[in-house]
């Protein structure tokens, strides 16, 4: 058998024995108060608790994973737009856990720092402003759910016949270019690290917010096939429950403290004398060169397992064994296919660089992507007690007009429609901008967006120099 064919038989036994204890379902048919108290899946929503056990969740038992035990109310507002929050409440009250019982099935915050107080919600089913947005967002989707025919408005938010084109097409090409890459062709030790890249930007992101499909196993599974940017489960800590819901708050989006020895992006940092030179071109090369092979992949993911907690912001549940065995012989797997295989197949001096260079490549695609969007000037310090204007006023846009800055961004050049409406995929964000902008302008809101990847990075530069002085 060829090295790519073995490579690739194993990759497919290793994905199927990832997804097939990382994604069980806890379930219990009635619920009873016999269960272990951390089989139970409550969430705190509104200040009450819900226990979700039962609920047949429409995205699955990955969606209700993501609040358990944790104060669930950003995500459960920010995952529902085209839902009538009076309808919402009617659904969850159902569920709602007794006072007298909440004890009983171990309603306990795992963090209780994470008391659901960053945001004010009182009225925010009657805001004006999210009113607007909702609105915008609802009536674009009916028009298409109706001329499409289709049965569920969500059906119309998720990707297009067209986007799965260009997900498959890039899959194609990605796994086609393998053979040889792992051959040791010298042109592909770049191609394949981009169309690596170009891939999981343009699926795997949409993939982890629901956005992909509304079937819930096109979400969940579809992201193993690709885990080269995180392991999924770990990706959802800190981007989904972190980020998303508390974007550039200090202790709270994890994002702020992925390598503070090394970096100083917000304040909430504490100021080193190792972040003197961060804005040094060799500095930011290094950091961005590592980020995602050495820093999400293994050190941010083994300090989460093991510390149950993500860069100190994001409380984990304990693993059971199973679960911890089958997540450690992914990360091992993935530290073979990235990093150890070359020294199987080519000259040492061959295999150091075939190590190294290509996971230096994916990973700076991935870093220009995701530290202009946040890491600037106007959104770093910028807050709201409104949910929905804290996530416009912390993101910003760049090259809206820009057919490159899309498709190589995966959409991410859209990040403040994609903060709004985190369920809706891609595809349908440049189409909402202009009404997300205009009623921004209508309620006096900022929105930030630049002309593309220069000015974007030249801001988000200028914006690390600022950081690296001492306060």
């Amino acid at each position: 058998m060829s090295v790519e064919a073995g490579i690739i038989a194993l990759t497919v036994t290793i994905v199927a024995v990832v997804y097939r204890y990382s994604l069980k379902k806890k379930t219990n048919s009635n619920s009873q108060p016999s269960q272990q108290n951390n089989d139970y899946i409550v969430t705190k929503i509104h200040n009450k608790w819900y226990n979700l056990t039962d609920f047949d969740h429409p995205g699955g038992p990955v969606a209700l994973s993501l609040v358990q035990k944790r104060d669930g109310t950003a995500l459960f507002e920010s995952h529902h737009p085209f839902t009538k929050h009076k309808k919402l409440m009617q659904v969850l009250s159902k569920y709602e856990v007794p006072k007298a019982k909440e004890s009983t099935y171990g309603c306990q915050l795992m963090d209780e720092r994470d008391d659901g107080l960053v945001y004010e919600w009182d009225g925010i089913d009657n805001d004006e402003f999210v009113s607007d947005l909702k609105a915008l967002v609802s009536e674009y989707f009916a028009k298409i759910t109706k001329r499409k025919s289709l049965s569920k408005v969500t059906e119309a938010s998720k990707a297009t016949l067209s986007r799965w084109f260009i997900v498959v097409t890039l899959m194609i090409s990605f796994f086609g270019s393998l053979p040889l890459y792992i051959r040791g062709n010298w042109l592909f030790i770049v191609i394949t690290p981009v169309l690596a890249w170009l891939t999981i930007a343009n699926y795997w992101h949409d993939a982890t917010h629901f956005a992909l499909s509304t079937d819930w196993r096109v979400n969940a599974y579809t992201p193993y096939l690709l885990p080269l940017l995180s392991s999924p489960s770990i990706w959802y800590h800190q981007h989904t429950i972190g980020h998303h819901a508390y974007t550039n708050i200090g202790h709270k989006d994890p994002d702020l403290a992925h390598a503070p020895q090394l970096m100083r992006e917000h304040k909430s940092i504490r100021w080193r004398s190792s972040h003197t030179n961060q804005a040094h071109f060799l500095r930011i090369l290094l950091v961005w060169s590592i980020a995602s092979g050495i820093g999400l992949n293994i050190l941010s993911d083994m300090r989460a397992v093991f510390k149950l907690t993500y860069n100190n912001a994001v409380p984990c549940m304990q693993r059971s064994r199973m679960d911890l065995a089958a997540h450690l012989f992914g990360r091992l797997f993935y530290i073979g296919v990235a990093y150890v295989w070359p020294f199987f197949v080519f000259p040492f001096w061959k295999a150091l660089i075939w190590s190294s260079v290509p996971n230096a490549i994916f990973s700076l695609c991935f870093m220009l992507n995701s530290q202009i969007n946040h890491m600037v000037g106007p959104c770093i310090d910028a807050s709201s007690k409104n949910f929905y204007k804290h996530q416009i006023v912390t993101a910003q846009n760049f090259g809206n007009d820009s057919w490159l800055c899309f498709y190589f961004s995966g959409g991410l050049n859209f990040q403040i429609e994609h903060h709004l409406f985190p369920t809706v995929n891609h595809c349908h964000l440049p189409a909402l901008a202009p009404g997300v902008k205009r009623i921004c302008q209508k309620h006096g809101v900022p929105y930030n967006v630049v002309s593309g990847y220069k000015e974007a990075l030249v801001a988000h530069l200028s914006h690390t120099a600022e950081m690296a002085v001492r306060p």
